[in-house]
């Protein structure tokens, strides 16, 4: 959907502030396919577990044929999950020349090929929260989108992890509501059939999260899924573009409105009409709310 905003690298900077969501431990997560070798071994790092003060070693030239992964620090928290996000804090290195090729990143990042590459996708998908893991990724599993044009070397801490799916009770369908399908990855698929065009703004909850509940002046993590009554069978949203995204609850749109008061873990489904709808068209948008952020500061 147009008005949230698509995870790009870091789907939202964190500031040292508390992120609150569901544990990724109840979605179940792809199995580990990264292992480590002797690139990855050679990397140290020492420094405080999700501080930018990093002092690493990073031997040069440094070069993979494959995504290797060791553990530096072992975390006993849940599992990163794909599809899913991460709170990290992650440092960058040139395998060419071991050199950091910037400051040290910190936010949410979306667990996801197509947004941060598919070496360190699956490499996260091997660790567990409170871990700090040291990986190579060579160029043909996604160093160029890590801003590396060789092999990157990097050392990620794994703060925290979301699900990629509204892990909530599952509530009765609500009368007067198109239906919703899930597929295994827990993408939904919305039937609007011979449902009429909504007349006002409305919502109902599809699971129940027991998580906090979201108030104006947050920022939410979501998975979206938005189809229109001009074109019921074209979807839109976070989904689609394959990572979670966010949306800002104090932004006065029809959507949010909408998911104020509602908890993390639940699944909305959100009718808007055309008079409402900044894309002028009467639309259906299932959100899954996976985590809050804390408003960004007023201007």
């Amino acid at each position: 959907m147009r008005r949230t905003v698509p995870a790009l690298i870091v789907i939202a900077a964190v500031a040292g502030a508390a992120l609150t969501g569901c544990s990724a431990s109840g979605q179940a997560s792809a199995a580990c396919t990264v292992t480590s070798g002797s690139a990855s071994d050679s990397i140290q790092a020492t420094g405080g577990f999700g501080s930018t003060s990093l002092a690493a070693t990073v031997p040069s030239p440094l070069n993979a044929n494959r995504t290797e992964s060791t553990t530096l620090i072992k975390g006993t928290g849940a599992r990163v999950s794909n599809g899913g996000a991460a709170q990290l804090t992650v440092t960058i290195f040139d395998g060419a020349t071991g050199q950091q090729t910037g400051a040290t990143q910190q936010g949410f990042f979306p667990v996801a090929s197509k947004t941060i590459g598919t070496g360190l996708a699956h490499a996260l998908e091997c660790a567990t929260v409170g871990s700090r893991i040291a990986v190579v990724v060579p160029q043909s599993d996604g160093a160029s989108a890590l801003g590396v044009q060789g092999s990157a070397a990097l050392v990620v801490d794994v703060q925290k992890a979301l699900p990629g799916r509204a892990t909530g009770r599952v509530r009765p369908a609500t009368p007067g509501f198109p239906t919703v399908v899930l597929a295994p990855s827990g993408q939904p698929g919305i039937v609007i059939g011979e449902h009429q065009e909504p007349t006002k703004v409305t919502s109902a909850v599809l699971k129940q999260g027991d998580g906090k509940k979201a108030t104006a002046n947050d920022v939410l993590i979501v998975q979206t899924q938005t189809v229109t009554w001009a074109d019921p069978t074209t979807a839109s949203g976070s989904w689609e573009q394959g990572a979670p995204a966010t949306q800002s609850l104090n932004d006065k749109s029809a959507l949010s409105s909408q998911l104020i008061g509602k908890t993390v873990g639940s699944q909305v489904v959100v009718l808007v009409p055309k008079d409402k709808s900044q894309d002028g068209q009467a639309e259906a948008t299932v959100v899954d709310i996976l985590g809050i952020l804390p408003a960004a500061p007023a201007q």
